[in-house]
């Protein structure tokens, strides 16, 4: 009876099938590996970058897919078999990553600590690793939301929006708890105007 864990780190659009997310290609920045579903910024070179866990960070959304500089095919680290999807560093590319400010994307909670209630929904939210940036294998990101970070101020890059309704494999609802997926968006948008907290429920 517990919310399914790993199923798929990174932070994920959220879009229905068949409807993938617009996606907007500039170069690499090569400094850094780059995985699906991790955040980055636009710097001051026009490069699409990895952008850290700190707080007060801004984002122009996640990265999705990768193409060599001609627009023609992958990039030439990721055409190995034994390599991931994943940009490995010093690799010359296109980013392909979602730039709009109001997509809605989906990301795993933390174990451990105090979980995340639904009365939180509307608070903001930092995004934190678990263990290395991302999976190799998958190509994924090892993005998470940490517990201990949810605030009533939009220091924070992300806004909790609701828990997703989808059943766990063991047939329970998700919901709060260890592992628990949420409904988020980027509130620190480089593309968009940053939004207040919702409102606290009141009673009659």
């Amino acid at each position: 009876m517990a919310n399914t864990q790993g199923a798929g780190y990174g932070c994920r659009p959220l879009t229905a099938p068949g409807n993938p997310p617009r996606l907007l290609w500039l170069r690499a920045n090569t400094a850094q590996a780059i995985y699906r579903g991790q955040f980055v910024a636009l710097n001051n070179s026009g490069q699409v970058q990895v952008i850290g866990t700190a707080g007060s960070l801004n984002s122009c959304g996640i990265a999705w897919e990768f193409l060599d500089t001609n627009g023609a095919g992958l990039p030439s680290g990721m055409t190995d078999l034994t390599q991931g999807a994943y940009l490995p560093s010093s690799t010359e590319a296109l980013v392909g990553f979602t730039y709009d400010p109001n997509q809605l994307y989906v990301m795993e909670e933390a174990t451990g600590g105090t979980a995340i209630v639904a009365a939180s929904a509307g608070l903001f939210a930092g995004f934190t690793y678990i263990a290395t940036t991302g999976n190799t294998n998958t190509g994924l990101a090892n993005t998470i939301i940490p517990n201990g970070s949810v605030l009533g101020d939009s220091t924070n890059l992300l806004q909790l929006i609701a828990f997703q309704n989808i059943t766990n494999q063991d047939g329970t609802a998700n919901g709060a708890g260890a592992s628990a997926k949420w409904i988020v968006r980027i509130v620190r948008h480089q593309f968009g105007p940053q939004v207040l907290a919702l409102a606290p429920a009141t009673t009659a």
